[in-house]
Formats: structure tokens, C-alpha cells, sequence
């Protein structure tokens, strides 16, 4: 995987007959000798004779040592010109004239008279090589001359990410993109060294499936097989460029004139010879760090406690006698302070804390903070580690830790409002808690209380009476437009939550480095505003923008949330495999980092997604898992939950009782002040078996809500309700363009049954054809509306095939495409347009135009 241009070289060097070979050369493990094999293979697929030689240390203290099994039988003669010719004469009555191809491996081990040897071959014309060599080995002047005087030299690189992610995706199938990224950082590009750390962490239990996803669980192993690459190395050295190595493992990149205090120029120039060690200059800095990350984690694991607790506590001193001005100083100060095993300055690890929640890992900041309070900290390092743990999703743990003592200040009052609402679900208190202060960031905060409370117009003035306070804090105006966005949004006011979102942004962007996550809070806010409001797409792009950068960041919480987006998203188009996987994702991805409680309703929305797949039984057991995590809080997403309890139902044949739960959700919407999620659980009662009940509701929101999508379904419930074929294709089309692809498969199934029923063969045909095209794109989705009562798709495999291109392309370039005549498309069109009651190729549009939604 991944050598697709190094092979083509190989392949067009071979075939030219002018080169006499390539020599591959890189480093260890890196997939010369793979590379070799698959060209060699090749070479014999297409009829060419070859030989395999090994070079090994053992073998290099003999002559011909490598290549005896080239010699021709019986006694050698005596002259290397001799030898040369009788092994070139068999090589000629081996291939008949043919070119004959000897692949070395590892030539660089070879002996003198061997190297010698396969030189003259070369050069005389006798054979090609293809020869690797590993980078920085000493080499003999025969192999050297083989790229030199008949050859050329390939250097073969790391393997870049997609085929790292193509690897570890074909031995052990999905994988979280957090831990995807680690193993991307450790290998390196090496595809042994990645095969060697998969079997340690497989060994280990460091890699662990969880929700049908491999995920990594905590430190990587520095095991057997990873050790061993690296061991040989490390006996090569002498103790002090070992031990100068010993400190870069601890805390690289280091600061090389830190090093060369601790540890001396003359081990840190060793260490750099032996190629294990990497200088490297950014600016005026100087920095040292190892050649390979899997290096640091096996010197790590091989030292002894003692030993590592010097290098750490030496190395937070180091870094703590002078001025700490660069951006990491304070982390890493607190960081090595706590892995020496004694805290003598616990507001370091404090501040080291707060860097570290900027920097998206929870676990880190919560080991600092108890160290910090362990050593005395006092009351700050009860508030910082009780918003730790709040931020973990761990509140009840966190009650535990907040002071008694009234708050000093906003920042404490939105820490207790936090725990004592998503921990506790202590409403009231919450509240009370806010106005100790009065100030906008608490108010800000209240408007996120009020919201999740299901109080949508509270929190929607609350916000606004934040971004329209000149002297609000940015943090304030962060939360604020998060909080009013999302608000705007379940209220129907789309063009309010987008104007919100984009005061939000302009602050969250023009001060990302001091609230790290302030563009993803905005974000969250204007993503689920837009789903509210029917506009997917840009909804999709939003959560696709935050998913990737969350991830390039390894924020583990904010991925997790913009997956359970994606998910959400996947699940209102009908892509209901891309939803199952985006949620599970989210699922393991918040599974440290739950601050809001939400994982319930990811789980819900899974469960859901499951019914429209088919997957009952998984459908009942997340749904089961819903029920048994309930939240004391975020009574705002019950209707959401009920929702997909409904397809559960209708998953197991109770339609009745699925349009039931369906309302019932619709009234806890209604509760809960979302006129938008409301109109979509009358719409799903619609879908199954209610619209009848819930078209007048359904009108009445039309009015309520701006946007046009909740008039788009009403009038595709009343529609379903009259069976009125005609509006039935009209919602059809709008719903495809808004890209809501399984709503329009249904309501173009019920135009056909309603075109049918009406005599109307040809509409109903072209209806049902229209539904089949939309269903394929939906990944095996399946409801009640879909059921085309063994009609199905009208045209055969070809017929479709014609009638697909035809809506772009002329005839003649269909017929080149698919190897026909032009009479032969053109007659499949004319079936198809029989078959489907139209008379062009414009009409072929309305069918199959979806598919490129």
C-alpha cells in the first residue's frame, strides 16, 4: 500500500533495458524488501525470470557466500572474468535469452567477492538488480557502484497517512480518529515498527474495542517486539550518549542548551551520530528531539523509577531557574515537577493545569490539579480541580470537591451553577448560584441553564441582554452566542441564530489561543440551529469543518461532539450507516468527557439510527442503555430521545404504538418551547400512520416558524393524508434539494401507490422509480412509507444505467463509455422512457436528479 510510484519506477526502469537496476534505499523497516518482492512479482506476472539473494552479517565473512545458489554446479572456475561468464552463460540458458532480474535484499551486508560479483553482471549486461540498502550503513564500493555506473537509487520514504490509515483499517477495521492519529505519530511511516506496535497494544489491552471501534486506552507499550527494534541501537551507544538520550525521551523537544547542562556536548554529539537523536532550529531556537517517536516511549519504559524521577525533577529545575517566557515553559515545568515524584510548588502545577485544559487533555489537568492539592494548594486547587472534573462529565465527583466557602468571584459562580445543574440537576440552586455575582459571564451561563432546562425564549432573551452589553467579556459573548444560537435556532428564527453565531465567531476567532474552545462552542450553537431549521447542508458542512479541526487538534470531548453532529446530520439525510458510525464514534470519544450530559441522546439518536437500518436488536439494546442513563438534567432533549424510542417501535412492527411515542415526543417539544423539533416529530407521527392527526398542528407551526421548512412538511403531510399524488412529487422534489433524501424516497413511493391507485401507470411508474433511485443512496434504509408493494425499480440494470447518463451526456459519448452502438443507447432510452411514462431527456431530470444531491 501506499508504493504505487516507486513501483511504477521500478516497473519503467525494468522495462527500458538501458538501467541495470535500482537500488532502494531507506531506513529500517520501512518496506524496501516488500517493495522488492512486489516488483520482482511482478516482473514474473509478465513472463520475466528472476533470483532472490539475501545479504546477512553471517554470510558476509565468506566469499560467494550470498550468491552460491547462483554459481553453476560443479568447480568454479578459477578469475572473477570467468566466474562472470560461466554465471552469465546459466543465466542465459535459464531465460533464453531473456533479461533475468536478481532481486538483493539488504545489500549492504553483502561480502566483497558477492557484491563484486553481481557488479559485473550488471555491467555486462547479464542481469538488472534490484537491490535494497538500508540509509546510514557502511557500503561497499561494489554496491555503491551499482547505482553509480549501470544503476540508479530510489530512496524509499515513510508511507504517508492514507496508507498508514488503509493499514491499520485492513488488519483491524475502524478506528477513533484520536487514536488513529496516535498511531499515525508513532509509526512514523514504518510500516514494521507500526505492525510491531499493533502487536504490543493488542498484546497489552492498549488498543480495546469499544462500540465496534478499536480505541486507544491509555500509555503505549514499549513491549517486546517494539523494544527489540530498538534495543540493538541502544547497546551501540556508551553510557553517556545513552543517558543524554535518556533525558530527550523525558521531555522532548528540549531546549538544546538545556540538554547540554544536563547531560554534556560531547554525549549529545554522540547521540546525534548514532542518528537517534535530531537537532533541529525553529527561529532563534535550537531544539534536540528523538528520530523516531517509538524510540522515547522504549527508553521510557526501560528506565528505572529512581532514574526517571532524577531526570524530571533536574529538568523542571533547569527550566524553573531562569524567566519562563516561551508558551509550553509553564506545562512542561508543572508536568516534570509532578513525574518526579515531589511537588514543591503547587501553583505551578496549577497554572500548568489551566494550560493543560486549553490544551484538550482532561486526564493531564486532573493529574495536575491533585497534585497541586495534595501539596497544598488550598482553596484555588479545589475550584480548578472541581471544574475539572465537571468538564469530564464527572459532577457528583465534583460536589464532592467544591469548597464551602462562597465564590470570590464569576469564574467560581459558573463552576458551582455548572455542577450543581449537569451534575446534580439542581435547577434552582444553579440559578440561585448565577446571581451571587450578576455578572455577564454568569449570565451568559444561565442562558446555557435555561436552554438545556427546555426554556428556549428565556434563554434566548438572556443571551441577547448579554451580546448587547458593551462591556461584556468575550468569554461572555463566546457563551452567550452559543446559548442564543442554538435557542434561535429550536425557536424557528434562523436568520436571528445565524446573525448571533456570527457575533460569536468574530470574538471565538479573534481570540482562539485564550479560549481554545470558544469556536467550537459558537459552532455547536449555529450547527444544531441550522438542523432545527431544515438546512442540512449547511448544517453538514459546519460539523464536518468542526470535526476536522477538533481532530487535527486531538481534542477528544469536541470531536466527540461534532461526530454525534455528523451522526445527527447522516440519520435526517437516510445515510444511516455513515450515522451509526459518526455516533458510536462520538459515543467513545466523550466517553471522558461528558460535560453536559449528553451522551444519552447520542446513544438515543444511535438507537434510532439502528431502526432505520433494520438492526432491531441493536436498536432495543441502545435504547435499554437510554433508559438506564438517565440524566438528573438537559430536560431539553427528551423529545429527542422519545423521538427515536418511536422508530424503535416501528423497528419491531408497532405502528400504532410508534405514532403514539411519536406525539408524545411532539408534546414534549411543544413543552419545551422547539416549535421546529415539534414539527418534526408530527411529521415522523405522519410517516407513520398519523397524518391524518397531525396535519392541522403542523399548519399552525407553518406560520409560526420562518424558513419554509416546516410548511414543507405540513403540506407533505397533508399530502400523505389526501394521498394527493401531485403534492406528494412536489414535496419529493423540494426534499431532495434541501438534501433530506430518505423523506423524499417516501413520499415518492406514496405518489406512485397515489398515482397508481388513480390509474395513472406511467406517473406511478416514474414515481416509483424515483423513490427506488433516492432509497439506493440511503444505505439499506428501510420505513413503513418505503414499502413499494413488490413494485420496486421498473428498469433493468442496463436501462438504468442508459437513463443515469443520459441526464448529462449526449448518446454518442454514453455509447463509448459503455462499449455500445449509439442505436443500442438509444433504444435503451426509448424502453426507459416507455417504462417510465415520459417522452426526453429533460424529464429524465425529475427521476434520477438526486443523485447527485
Amino acid at each position: 500500500m501506499g508504493r504505487d510510484a516507486e513501483l511504477e519506477s521500478v516497473a519503467a526502469a525494468l522495462a527500458s533495458g538501458s538501467c541495470g537496476g535500482l537500488v532502494l534505499v531507506g531506513a529500517a523497516g520501512v518496506g524496501k524488501t516488500r517493495l522488492a518482492r512486489e516488483a520482482l512479482r511482478r516482473w514474473a506476472d509478465a513472463g520475466g525470470d528472476h533470483e532472490w539473494v539475501v545479504g546477512t552479517r553471517s554470510a558476509a565473512s565468506i566469499p560467494f557466500g550470498a550468491v552460491s545458489h547462483l554459481l553453476p554446479p560443479g568447480p568454479q572456475p578459477r578469475g572473477t572474468g570467468a566466474l562472470v561468464a560461466a554465471v552469465a552463460a546459466r543465466f542465459e540458458a535459464l531465460t533464453g535469452n531473456g533479461r533475468l532480474v536478481v532481486g538483493v535484499d539488504d545489500a549492504h551486508l553483502l561480502d566483497e567477492a558477492s557484491a563484486a560479483l553481481l557488479h559485473q553482471l550488471v555491467v555486462r549486461g547479464a542481469a538488472a538488480l534490484v537491490a535494497t540498502v538500508r540509509g546510514g550503513e557502511p557500503t561497499c564500493d561494489a554496491v555503491m557502484a551499482l547505482w553509480k555506473d549501470a544503476g540508479e537509487r530510489l530512496h524509499v520514504h515513510p508511507l504517508p497517512d492514507e496508507a498508514i490509515d488503509r493499514i491499520v483499517a485492513e488488519v483491524l477495521g475502524p478506528v477513533d480518529p484520536i487514536s488513529l492519529r496516535l498511531l499515525r505519530r508513532l509509526a512514523g511511516g514504518n510500516p514494521l515498527l507500526l505492525r510491531e506496535l499493533l502487536a504490543d497494544a493488542l498484546e497489552t489491552g492498549a488498543l480495546a474495542r469499544c462500540e465496534g471501534l478499536w480505541c486507544w486506552r491509555g500509555a503505549v507499550p514499549g513491549g517486546a517486539r517494539v523494544g527489540e527494534l530498538v534495543a540493538a541501537r541502544l547497546r551501540a551507544l556508551d553510557p553517556a550518549a545513552r543517558a543524554a538520550l535518556e533525558i530527550v525521551a523525558c521531555g522532548e523537544p528540549l531546549a538544546l542548551s538545556l540538554v547540554e547542562r544536563l547531560a554534556g556536548v560531547d554525549a549529545i554529539e554522540t547521540a546525534e551520530r548514532s542518528e537517534m537523536a535530531v537537532v533541529e532550529r525553529s527561529g532563534a531556537r535550537t531544539a534536540l528531539r528523538l528520530a523516531h517517536p517509538l524510540y522515547g516511549e522504549v527508553l521510557r519504559a526501560g528506565l528505572p523509577v529512581g532514574r526517571a524521577r532524577a531526570i524530571w525533577r533536574g529538568l523542571s529545575e533547569a527550566l524553573t531557574a531562569g524567566p519562563m517566557r516561551r508558551r509550553d515553559d509553564v506545562l512542561l515545568a508543572g508536568v516534570w515537577e509532578l513525574q518526579s515524584g515531589t511537588v514543591w510548588r503547587p501553583d505551578v502545577l496549577l497554572a500548568a493545569a489551566r494550560q493543560a485544559v486549553g490544551r484538550f487533555d482532561l486526564e493531564l489537568a486532573d493529574r495536575l490539579a491533585r497534585g497541586a492539592r495534595s501539596a497544598g494548594g488550598g482553596a484555588a486547587a479545589d475550584w480548578l480541580l472541581a471544574e475539572i472534573l465537571q468538564f469530564r462529565g464527572r459532577g457528583r465527583e465534583a460536589a464532592q470537591v467544591l469548597p464551602a466557602a462562597p465564590e470570590a468571584d464569576s469564574g467560581q459562580a459558573v463552576t458551582r451553577a455548572l455542577i450543581l445543574y449537569w451534575g446534580l440537576g439542581q435547577v434552582e440552586n444553579a440559578e440561585k448560584a448565577l446571581d451571587v455575582t450578576g455578572s455577564a459571564e454568569s449570565e451568559a451561563t444561565r442562558s446555557w441553564i435555561v436552554l438545556f432546562d427546555g426554556r428556549c425564549h428565556e434563554a434566548l432573551a438572556v443571551a441577547q441582554t448579554v451580546l448587547l452589553d458593551p462591556a461584556a467579556s468575550d468569554q461572555a459573548v463566546i457563551w452567550a452566542a452559543m446559548g442564543g444560537g442554538l435557542a434561535a435556532g429550536l425557536l424557528g428564527r434562523a436568520e436571528r441564530a445565524t446573525a448571533i453565531a456570527a457575533r460569536g465567531r468574530m470574538v471565538a476567532d479573534a481570540h482562539a489561543d485564550r479560549y481554545p474552545w470558544g469556536q467550537a462552542q459558537v459552532g455547536y450553537g449555529l450547527c444544531l440551529a441550522r438542523y432545527a431549521t431544515g438546512r442540512l447542508r449547511g448544517a453538514a458542512e459546519v460539523a464536518e469543518h468542526g470535526y476536522r479541526t477538533a481532530v487535527a487538534k486531538d481534542a477528544r470531548p469536541m470531536a466527540g461532539f461534532w461526530a454525534a453532529f455528523r451522526g445527527v446530520v447522516a440519520k435526517a439525510r437516510g445515510r444511516v450507516a455513515d450515522a451509526q458510525a459518526a455516533l458510536r464514534e462520538a459515543i467513545v470519544l466523550m466517553e471522558d468527557g461528558d460535560t453536559y450530559q449528553i451522551s444519552r441522546v447520542h446513544l438515543g439518536e444511535l438507537a434510532g439510527a439502528c431502526a432505520l437500518a433494520g438492526d432491531q436488536a441493536g436498536a432495543r439494546d441502545c435504547m435499554a442503555r437510554v433508559d438506564a442513563a438517565q440524566a438528573p438534567s438537559n430536560r431539553l432533549f427528551d423529545a429527542w430521545v422519545e423521538l427515536n424510542r418511536a422508530w424503535v417501535e416501528a423497528a419491531g412492527g408497532s405502528l400504532s404504538a410508534a405514532a403514539g411515542t411519536a406525539l408524545r415526543a411532539a408534546d414534549l417539544a411543544r413543552d419545551t418551547e422547539q416549535p421546529t423539533i415539534e414539527a418534526m416529530c408530527r411529521y415522523d407521527a405522519a410517516r407513520l400512520g398519523a397524518a391524518a392527526t397531525v396535519r392541522e398542528r403542523l399548519a399552525v407551526l407553518a406560520e409560526q416558524v420562518e424558513g419554509g421548512f416546516v410548511a414543507l412538511l405540513a403540506a407533505a403531510a397533508t399530502a400523505l393524508s389526501t394521498r394527493d399524488a401531485m403534492a406528494l412529487d412536489r414535496s419529493a422534489t423540494v426534499f431532495a434539494e434541501r438534501g433530506y433524501l430518505l423523506l423524499a424516497a417516501e413520499v415518492s413511493a406514496a405518489a406512485g401507490h397515489a398515482h397508481r391507485h388513480a390509474g395513472r401507470r406511467g406517473s406511478a411508474r416514474h414515481s416509483f422509480e424515483r423513490s427506488a433511485t433516492l432509497a439506493g443512496q440511503c444505505q439499506g434504509a428501510y420505513t413503513p412509507l418505503l414499502d413499494l408493494d413488490g413494485v420496486g425499480t421498473v428498469l433493468t440494470r442496463r436501462e438504468r444505467e442508459v437513463a443515469v447518463l443520459a441526464t448529462t451526456l449526449p448518446s454518442r459519448e454514453i455509447a463509448v463509455r459503455l462499449g455500445l452502438s449509439v442505436r443500442t443507447v438509444n433504444n435503451y432510452l426509448g424502453r426507459a422512457y416507455q417504462k417510465l411514462g415520459i417522452a426526453s431527456r429533460a424529464e429524465l431530470q425529475d427521476v434520477f436528479e438526486p443523485r447527485s444531491s
